[in-house]
């Protein structure tokens, strides 16, 4: 499995991978930060072992935003760093992995991560989400493959 440690780094000229298949609900703000994926692949192998995926979130606006990643299944799935903040101009790896146990519902659901944004005010990540108003969402859906030797 890949290191467990996000980092932040300074981008000048970062990519969105845009929109997914999944639309915000109606009245949700659109997603202001960037994205490097609009799908989340997890290579899956016969051995069980988990399957992991890095993910950047950059931050082009002028303003430090704390952004938070809810899963559909915390049973299945596991999202390092959460929550946490990005300066401007920033981005920050975060891994996801899929336990890859016997779940038998991984495959047959539709499971996506959810990524939030909302603008920083000096509080620690888990206060600042306890009452947060969320300014930005996009959600990802996962994929599962089979991995090839």
């Amino acid at each position: 499995m890949a290191d467990k440690k996000s980092t932040n780094v300074s981008v000048s000229n970062f990519p969105d991978a845009g929109a997914t298949a999944l639309p915000n609900k109606p009245g949700e703000p659109p997603f202001k930060l960037s994205l490097s994926a609009n799908k989340i692949e997890f290579k899956c192998s016969d051995d069980k072992k988990p399957a992991s995926v890095f993910v950047k979130l950059h931050n082009p606006t002028t303003e430090t935003v704390s952004y938070k990643v809810r899963c559909t299944s915390a049973d299945i799935f596991r999202v390092q760093p959460p929550i946490g903040f990005i300066k401007p101009n920033e981005t920050v790896s975060i891994l996801i992995w899929y336990q890859n146990q016997d779940k038998k519902d991984a495959m047959t659901k539709c499971h996506y991560f959810a990524f939030y944004h909302t603008h920083s005010d000096g509080k620690g990540p888990r206060e600042l989400w306890a009452n947060a108003k969320i300014e930005g969402v996009r959600r990802v859906p996962a994929a599962f493959t089979t991995a090839t030797k």
